[in-house]
C-alpha cells in the first residue's frame, strides 16, 4: 500500500467535485520515478533522512507518479518531477520553517535563488556557485531544464519563478496576519506558483510552445481558472493546519475573519468557487483540444493541464500534508 493510499483522508469540502472527475492512473514506471527521486532528494542534500520520509509519507511522489500520464522516462520527465518537489521543498520553508522567522534567512534564500535565473546564464555560461543544498540543486536543475527547452520557456519561467519568490516574502511579511479578501486575490495573482507548475507541465512534455500562444486570450483564460483552482483548493485542504500553525494567507480565513462567514459557510463557498472553476477549466480545455485550428502541442498542453488538475485535486483531500497532528492527551497526576 502506498503512502498516499495508507494515510487516505475524508474528501470532506471536495466530496462533491471529486466525485465527478477520474483519479488518474499511475505512470506505467512510478516505481522508478519514484526511486528516482529518492535519490535525488537524498543526494542532493535537500532533505535529511526525515524530511525524506516526511516527503514520503505525505505522497509527493505519488502525486508526480499520477500526474504525467505515460510519458517515456527522460531528461524532461526528470526535471519536471523535480520542479514539483522543489516547489513543494520551498513552500514548507515559507509556511512553517519562516513563519515568524525575525532573522534574513528567506531574504539570502531569495537573493541567491534569482541570482541564478539571471538572464547571463544562458546555456554554457557559467552561475556564481551557490552557498546552500538548496541553491546547489536549483542551479543544477535549472541548468538541466533550459538545455531541454527553447528561450520562450526560459523566459516565462524566469519571470513566473522570480514572482513566486517575491510573492513568498510578501506573504512572510505579513506576520501571520489574514488580508482582506481583495488583498488575498491580489496576491494569489501575483504568486508565480501555479504559473510555474503549468512550465513544468510543458517542460515534462516538451512542448515549447510559442509566446503568441501563451498570449492567446483562450490559454490566458485556461490558465488563469487552473491558478484559482489550484490555489483555491490548496487553501480548502490546507485551511486547519494552516490555521494551526498562525497561517493567515488563506481565503477561508479572509472570508471568516473579514467577511464574518461561519467556517462550513466559508468552505461551502470556496468548494462552489472550485467546482465553478474547474467546469469552465475543462470546458476550455476539450474546445482547444478538439479544435483542428490549434497545433498539436497546443491541445496536448491543455490536455495536460487538465490531467495534472485531477492529479492534484485528487492528492490535495488525501494526502497526510493537510492532517494535523493529533494533540497528545494531558497527563494524569502522578
Amino acid at each position: 500500500m502506498s503512502p498516499a493510499t495508507a494515510h487516505r483522508l475524508p474528501a470532506g469540502p471536495l466530496a462533491g467535485l471529486l466525485e465527478r472527475i477520474p483519479a488518474p492512473g499511475p505512470h506505467p514506471h512510478a516505481d522508478a520515478l519514484r526511486e528516482e527521486a529518492v535519490h535525488w532528494l537524498s543526494g542532493t542534500g535537500l532533505l535529511d533522512r526525515e524530511g525524506v520520509e516526511r516527503l514520503l509519507e505525505q505522497g509527493h511522489l505519488e502525486l508526480a507518479a499520477h500526474c504525467w500520464g505515460d510519458l517515456p522516462p527522460g531528461p524532461a520527465l526528470r526535471a519536471a518531477t523535480q520542479w514539483l518537489l522543489l516547489g513543494w521543498i520551498l513552500d514548507d520553508r515559507f509556511d512553517r520553517h519562516w513563519l515568524g522567522d525575525p532573522s534574513d534567512e528567506p531574504d539570502r534564500t531569495v537573493r541567491e535563488l534569482a541570482a541564478l535565473l539571471g538572464p547571463e546564464l544562458g546555456p554554457g555560461a557559467a552561475p556564481p556557485a551557490p552557498g546552500t543544498p538548496l541553491a546547489r540543486a536549483f542551479r543544477t536543475l535549472w541548468q538541466d531544464s533550459i538545455a531541454l527547452a527553447g528561450p520562450s520557456w526560459r523566459a516565462r519561467q524566469t519571470a513566473d519563478f522570480r514572482s513566486y519568490l517575491e510573492s513568498s516574502l510578501d506573504f512572510l511579511r505579513l506576520r501571520g496576519a489574514t488580508p482582506t479578501v481583495p488583498q488575498y486575490l491580489s496576491h494569489r495573482d501575483q504568486d508565480g506558483a501555479t504559473r510555474c507548475a503549468a512550465g513544468a507541465v510543458e517542460l515534462a512534455h516538451r512542448l515549447d510552445l510559442a509566446e503568441q500562444f501563451h498570449r492567446h486570450p483562450q490559454l490566458v483564460d485556461l490558465r488563469t481558472r487552473f491558478d484559482h483552482l489550484i490555489g483555491w483548493a490548496n487553501d480548502l485542504c490546507s485551511h486547519r493546519v494552516e490555521t494551526a500553525a498562525g497561517h493567515g494567507n488563506n481565503l477561508l480565513s479572509a472570508l471568516e475573519v473579514h467577511e464574518r462567514l461561519p467556517r462550513d459557510a466559508a468552505a461551502a463557498r470556496v468548494a462552489a468557487l472550485c467546482e465553478a472553476e474547474l467546469t469552465t477549466l475543462e470546458f476550455l480545455a476539450e474546445g482547444i483540444a478538439r479544435g483542428s485550428h490549434w497545433p498539436p502541442q497546443v491541445r496536448c498542453y491543455v490536455r495536460a493541464l487538465v490531467r495534472f488538475v485531477h492529479a492534484l485535486l485528487h492528492w490535495s483531500a488525501t494526502t497526510a500534508r493537510y492532517r494535523p497532528q493529533p494533540v497528545p492527551p494531558p497527563r494524569g497526576r502522578e
